[in-house]
């Protein structure tokens, strides 16, 4: 049996094997070279440690559960990468899945196997963070929706509540994933028709119940992420709707290349079968309508994208070539689309090594990845201890330099992200005064309004620390200084309760 063979008759071994060497080789990468987590791993770690539903910036979702797995592998950070690489196989699956149910298996596998060609899929992966953690709700809650609509069993109505309002756990830009819903099932008559069923509403009061705690935050806290939205909407790192739109090209170039070399275009490609219309139909909607609608928005606001919050919206690119483009798909195409994907799910991941390791060797100024934590940790943890007796419970400063400290200490301190109870709603002030704190922050950078208040007036010191040995390399400095924590028995006014 020849390759292309192999591959029609058991496509589903085929994503097996997709999903198998995505999630070895993006996790060996990253566990291979990194010192030190990525920054939003970093960022989501604090917010995990503390439990809470969202934060000022996004819900907790990533948080939550890379704390868990955190605690699960007893603080290494390998398992913190293959989480992030289960959000990746997790949409491959469901692509694949939806992907046999309206194209049929071979589509299906190659639709599947492009994806390898998109920029999101690879480069990006190791930085766990609520774009990476959309990606695989919102490739399910399609599949939900898909199967739900064709009136299947209600278990699939359940999921569909369920997805979505994950979705909106992992960031509430998913909104616009969940307009496209709504949008389809409005213009395709077999899902309106369920309305007269139960399996809707079913679905409705499970996404209900999902969100509420969401709803809850949001009401509570005025709607504080959104503020946070808006501003970064609002930046000079944000683009314009023009901008946003050709870097999802730009995204999509190693994709396009793999279906011109595999011979998808030319004569015949649009010949198209009228018995997937519907199939076109739902995923030009759900492929293209969430980013569609975002330039909109922003078109119509004069705010800015951010070109990372395409990350989620594409896991149908490669569904939604093959059905447009259906003619010259055979199965000698499928295996040129095979071969460019193994290539690829080799090539990057080393290429992504290398990067890490050629910086170490020839920059001045190192990544994120490459600061050496425990020693920072170890050492500025160290000093606490030796001044104060114990280890500190509070960590303040940046959450990257905070971070770093807190995450390793064995006395699992809370972060005070830039001494901000908005940002630390978790630790106020009579907490500082009682347990006192271990401030941080880079050496030279100015520190925020509440860290510089607590350190006023204290003996500020620095430690440096060596990221690599090469000649051009400069060190890390890090500024510290501790508030020492109130002696049992004194009272805000410094007297002694007897």
């Amino acid at each position: 049996m020849t390759v292309p063979e192999r591959l029609l008759s058991r496509p589903g071994h085929a994503v097996a094997l997709l999903c198998a060497g995505q999630a070895f080789f993006w996790t060996l990468a990253p566990a291979l070279t990194h010192n030190a987590p990525p920054l939003d791993i970093v960022e989501m770690l604090v917010w995990g440690r503390e439990g809470v539903v969202a934060t000022y910036k996004h819900p907790n979702l990533p948080g939550l559960l890379l704390e868990a797995v955190r605690r699960l592998s007893s603080g290494a950070l390998w398992p913190l990468y293959l989480l992030a690489q289960a959000c990746v196989t997790a949409s491959f699956a469901a692509v694949w899945l939806l992907g046999r149910d309206l194209l049929g298996p071979g589509r299906a596998l190659a639709g599947t196997l492009l994806l390898t060609g998109i920029f999101y899929y690879s480069w990006p992966t190791p930085e766990m963070n609520h774009n990476l953690v959309q990606m695989p709700f919102w490739a399910w809650t399609c599949l939900a929706l898909w199967r739900s609509a064709q009136g299947e069993r209600i278990v699939w109505w359940l999921l569909l509540g369920v997805f979505a309002g994950l979705s909106l756990w992992a960031k509430y830009s998913s909104g616009l994933l969940l307009a496209a819903v709504i949008l389809w099932i409005l213009v395709d008559t077999p899902a309106r028709a369920q309305f007269t069923r139960l399996g809707p509403w079913a679905a409705l009061a499970v996404f209900a119940a999902i969100t509420a705690p969401q709803a809850i935050f949001l009401v509570t806290t005025e709607f504080l992420p959104f503020d946070y939205a808006l501003a970064r909407a609002g930046s000079g790192g944000a683009g314009g709707p023009l901008s946003f739109l050709l870097t999802q090209l730009a995204d999509h170039t190693v994709f396009l290349l793999m279906a011109l070399a595999a011979g998808l275009f030319g004569r015949g490609a649009s010949q198209r079968q009228h018995r997937e219309a519907r199939a076109r139909c739902f995923l030009l909607i759900m492929g293209l309508l969430p980013a569609l609608l975002a330039v909109l928005a922003a078109g119509a606001t004069g705010m800015g994208l951010k070109d990372m919050w395409g990350m989620p919206m594409f896991n149908l690119s490669g569904l939604l070539l093959l059905a447009l483009l259906p003619g010259r798909f055979d199965a000698g195409r499928l295996a040129r689309i095979a071969v460019m994907a193994a290539v690829l799910l080799t090539a990057v991941p080393a290429g992504y090594a290398a990067s890490v390791l050629f910086r170490a060797e020839r920059s001045d100024k190192p990544s994120r990845v490459l600061w050496p934590q425990e020693e920072i940790a170890a050492r500025l943890l160290r000093h606490y201890e030796n001044e104060i007796g114990t280890q500190p419970q509070i960590v303040a400063g940046p959450v990257w330099e905070a971070g770093l400290v807190a995450l390793t200490a064995p006395s699992a301190p809370s972060v005070f992200i830039d001494a901000d109870g908005r940002k630390s709603p978790w630790i106020a002030a009579e907490d500082i005064a009682r347990k006192g704190a271990l401030l941080v922050w880079r050496a030279g950078a100015k520190p925020a309004p509440g860290l510089a208040a607590l350190a006023a007036g204290r003996t500020l010191r620095q430690e440096t620390f060596l990221w690599s040995q090469a000649t051009a390399a400069r060190p890390i400095s890090i500024t510290w200084t501790i508030v020492p924590p109130q002696a049992p028995g004194t009272r805000k006014d410094g007297l002694v309760d007897r």
